[in-house]
């Protein structure tokens, strides 16, 4: 094990959703001095040990040019959620489509992703060293974190030669960084994939995906992959490459904005939510582009349901079967709901299915105001921080 460093680290509490996160932001070469590449921004480590732990890892690897510090609102839900969470900074220049997708070579996409994810020489096109690689990287900083801060358990998430113990941990990632959490769970049994707009490699050539999305023998079962994307960022593309992934085995896409979680249990998430045309790819996790209500992020219940959906089998339906009783119901103007006292993200929908109100609380007595609606029958979706609540009202 490494020992414990005499430099001052960089890190803070923040109030989160359900209580006080730590993040810290660790530089790379601090963690390997033969990290000398991709340094401009650290890695951010975030845990809330005031929640129940799952003793599982996020590993969130950020898109082409893009740095950990654009996603911490990720982060620190997946920490909230009781997840040990670290956005990694690892070699994401250039993109892999400016270098894959004219090429005549079949194989390159897979080629050049494996590369940056071993530090093997895979590819002609592009040279990663093995301490720059996202794996080195991964085991390197839980190697740190254990050394560091030994009664956080990072520990956990390395067997006893200090490899990753991937059956622990779900990479997770946007754009560039979603392809490589895809490709890791070709080679490696995660617990879990999660890709934001991603994999978007696609073949100019032929039009049409690259094999490595279809072939092979797979560490990770595609149930276990789920994917999110704006309708708006090269979608037609988007749902050929997941049906290449084979996420069309476990339900068609569900578009997120007039459908309530548990979603059908797809693995195909889609939104159009109104973004501008530009932060379509963006919005669905980066910092500065997803859309907010009250400041909180719209899509805290998708990345909820991303990161925890089915992740054990045993509990697959506990998190959702929770009821909501309202009062009064039936109502002219307001409804109560009494819950725990915690975050709460609520969702209004009509009887046809449309969203009609999205509402954030940060206490379990909630009162919502439908004055203006509609009569009729009204569907009810509360994600909090343990569970999903669920129940109707009927407007007067």
């Amino acid at each position: 094990m490494m020992k414990r460093a005499s430099y001052v680290i960089c890190f803070f509490m923040s109030t989160s959703l359900f209580g006080q996160a730590i993040t810290r932001q660790i530089h790379p070469n601090d963690t390997d001095p033969q990290i000398s590449t991709f340094n401009i921004d650290s890695h951010y480590v975030y845990l809330n040990q005031g929640v129940p732990q799952k003793n599982i890892l996020v590993v969130h690897l950020p898109g082409s040019f893009g740095e950990p510090k654009r996603a911490t609102l990720f982060g620190r839900h997946a920490a909230d959620l009781g997840f040990h969470s670290i956005g990694l900074m690892y070699p994401n220049i250039p993109t892999i489509g400016s270098i894959c997708s004219n090429s005549t070579q079949i194989n390159c996409f897979e080629e050049v992703r494996r590369e940056i994810i071993e530090g093997v020489d895979y590819s002609t096109e592009i040279s990663i060293e093995g301490p720059e690689s996202i794996l080195s990287r991964t085991n390197k900083i839980l190697i740190y974190l254990e050394a560091n801060y030994p009664n956080e358990n990072w520990g956990q998430f390395l067997d006893t030669n200090e490899n990753i113990a991937y059956n622990k941990v779900i990479f997770s990632g946007h754009s560039q960084g979603g392809g490589h959490a895809a490709l890791l769970a070709k080679y490696y049994p995660l617990k879990r994939a999660v890709c934001f707009s991603a994999p978007k490699d696609w073949r100019n050539t032929i039009d049409s995906p690259p094999i490595w999305l279809s072939t092979g023998t797979w560490q990770t079962s595609s149930a276990t992959i789920y994917g999110f994307n704006h309708e708006n960022d090269e979608h037609l593309q988007q749902l050929v490459i997941w049906q290449n992934l084979g996420l069309n085995n476990w339900g068609n896409p569900m578009n997120i904005d007039i459908t309530a979680t548990p979603y059908n249990h797809t693995r195909q998430l889609t939104t159009t939510y109104n973004v501008p045309l530009s932060d379509a790819h963006a919005c669905t996790i980066q910092d500065n582009k997803t859309p907010k209500v009250s400041n909180i992020p719209v899509f805290l219940p998708v990345w909820t349901y991303m990161l925890t959906h089915d992740l054990e089998a045993a509990s697959t339906d506990e998190q959702y079967d929770f009821s909501v009783q309202p009062f009064p119901n039936p109502t002219n103007d307001f409804f109560q709901l009494n819950l725990p006292n915690e975050y709460h993200m609520l969702r209004l929908f009509d009887q046809y299915g449309k969203c009609v109100l999205t509402q954030s609380f940060l206490t379990g007595d909630i009162e919502v105001n439908l004055v203006g609606y509609c009569p009729g029958m009204y569907f009810i979706e509360v994600v909090g921080s343990e569970r999903i609540y669920t129940g109707k009202i009927w407007r007067k």
